[in-house]
C-alpha cells in the first residue's frame, strides 16, 4: 500500500484538512455557550446584544473559513488565487449565468421569505428595530462570510480535488461536505444543498472562475434577508 503524497495529492489533502479543520473551529467557536454569554454580559440592550453576536458568528467565519485556509493553502503549495478559480472571467459566460440565476432566486425568495419556518430563522439579525447602520453590519457581514465560504468550498476543495480525481468527485466530495455542513440549519437547508452544491460547482469547474457561486450565494441570502425582514411582524426600520 502506497501511502506517498504526490504534489496534486497533497493539494487535495491539504484541501480537506482546511475545511475540516476551519468547519469544527468555527462551528464550535461561534456556537460557544461561553462568547453568547459574554455578548449578553456585554450588551444589556438584546438588539445590540443578538447584532453584535451574529456579527462575531459571521467575522469567525471568516477567519476559520477563509484566513485560515488561505493560509494553509499557499504556504504549503505555493499556488496562484487563479489556481482556485479568483480571477477575470474568460468569456461572458459567467456573466450569463449569473444574470439567469440571480433572476430566478429573487422572486423565489420574495415568496418563500413569507414562510413560517423561515421567519423563525430569518433575519438572524433579530433586533427589533434595524437602523441603517444594522443593514450595514448585515450585508456587508454577509458578504464577507459567503466570499469566504465560496473561496474554501468551490475554490480550495473544487479545485484541489478536481486536480487528482477528476470533475465528477470533485464535485460530488463537494456537494457531500457542503450538504452535511447545512445540516445545523435544518432539514430544508441541507437537503437544498445538495441541488445547489452540485449546480455552483459545476459552473465553477465549467467557466473556470468561483464567481457564478459567489455572487448566487450572495444574492441568496441578501434577498432573503431583505424579503424576512419585510415580512417580519416584529421588526422595524428605525431612522
Amino acid at each position: 500500500m502506497n501511502f506517498e503524497l504526490d504534489a496534486k495529492s497533497l493539494e487535495a489533502v491539504l484541501a480537506l484538512v482546511s475545511v475540516t479543520v476551519g468547519f469544527i473551529a468555527y462551528w464550535f467557536i461561534s456556537q460557544s455557550a461561553i462568547m453568547e454569554n459574554y455578548f449578553s454580559a456585554r450588551y444589556p440592550n438584546p438588539d445590540k446584544q443578538i447584532l453584535y453576536f451574529v456579527l462575531f458568528q459571521r467575522y469567525t467565519g471568516v477567519v476559520f473559513l477563509g484566513i485560515l485556509p488561505i493560509i494553509i493553502m499557499f504556504v504549503f503549495l505555493g499556488k496562484s488565487w487563479a489556481d482556485y478559480g479568483v480571477k477575470s472571467p474568460e468569456s461572458l459566460e459567467t456573466l450569463w449565468w449569473i444574470l439567469g440565476l440571480v433572476s430566478l432566486i429573487l422572486p423565489i425568495n420574495y415568496f418563500n421569505a413569507k414562510k413560517a419556518d423561515n421567519l423563525l430563522v430569518y433575519p438572524q439579525i433579530r433586533s427589533k428595530y434595524w437602523t441603517i447602520k444594522v443593514f450595514i453590519h448585515e450585508y456587508s457581514s454577509w458578504i464577507a462570510y459567503l466570499l469566504a465560504y465560496e473561496l474554501l468550498f468551490r475554490g480550495f476543495l473544487l479545485f484541489g480535488v478536481y486536480r487528482v480525481a477528476g470533475a465528477w468527485t470533485a464535485m460530488l466530495v463537494n456537494v457531500a461536505i457542503y450538504a452535511i455542513a447545512h445540516v445545523p440549519k435544518g432539514q430544508k437547508e441541507a437537503v437544498g444543498a445538495i441541488p445547489l452544491g452540485m449546480l455552483l460547482s459545476y459552473l465553477t469547474l465549467k467557466t473556470g472562475d468561483i464567481w457564478v457561486a459567489v455572487v448566487v450565494h450572495i444574492a441568496l441570502a441578501l434577498s432573503n434577508s431583505f424579503f424576512s425582514f419585510l415580512a417580519q411582524p416584529a421588526m422595524y426600520y428605525k431612522k
